[in-house]
């Protein structure tokens, strides 16, 4: 099989006796791959230095398809390209939006409106160790200690390079090993 195989991750079972149990596989599929992909806008950045308003990505897509009708297609890619040379692009995740939303709630003192925006970035990307860490951050400063435990765990077993999976570490850490933070 080749390495660059696009549909190498997507490899789905058929079974000819139980097609209903192919289909429901497909489905769920399909799901997670939707609520793990809703990038909802796009921020450009140059040398690390945000240009302007972040981007909806609808908006962003609609001007490549008028570029790309209005130019010639090998004219729009050359504008593309020459673009993203200079231009750092990053899309940004609905749980993103809704982790930075809950921070700004629990800074404000709105400790259950930051709870429900942390527990709807979970419903969105369920994964996400931002979400996660803040999650557990706030139900161990609202006292519920073994909730705030089971989800820095989860947020510990992020991916490395995750700044928010070291500090879930650290948490878990302070908790179990009953020193007092600051």
């Amino acid at each position: 099989m080749s390495e660059r195989d696009p549909f190498r991750g997507f490899r789905i079972p058929v079974d000819p006796e139980d097609v209903e149990a192919t289909l429901r596989a497909l489905r769920k599929r399909l799901e997670d791959t939707v609520a793990s992909g809703r990038y909802t806008k796009v921020r450009l950045s140059y040398k690390g230095r945000v240009l302007g308003p972040d981007v909806p990505l609808a908006v962003l897509l609609a001007s490549e398809g008028v570029a790309f009708w209005l130019l010639s297609p090998l004219a729009a890619v050359l504008v593309n390209l020459g673009a993203k040379a200079f231009l750092d692009v990053e899309f940004i995740h609905e749980a993103d939006e809704l982790v930075q939303e809950g921070l700004n709630l629990y800074m404000d003192g709105e400790l259950e409106a930051a709870e429900v925006r942390y527990r709807e970035a979970l419903a969105k990307r369920p994964d996400d160790p931002a979400a996660l860490y803040n999650l557990g951050t706030l139900l161990r400063v609202t006292g519920r200690k073994d909730e705030a435990l089971s989800a820095l765990r989860r947020a510990a077993m992020g991916p490395v390079t995750h700044p928010d999976v070291a500090r879930a570490a650290e948490a878990i850490d302070r908790m179990t090993s009953g020193r007092k933070t600051l």
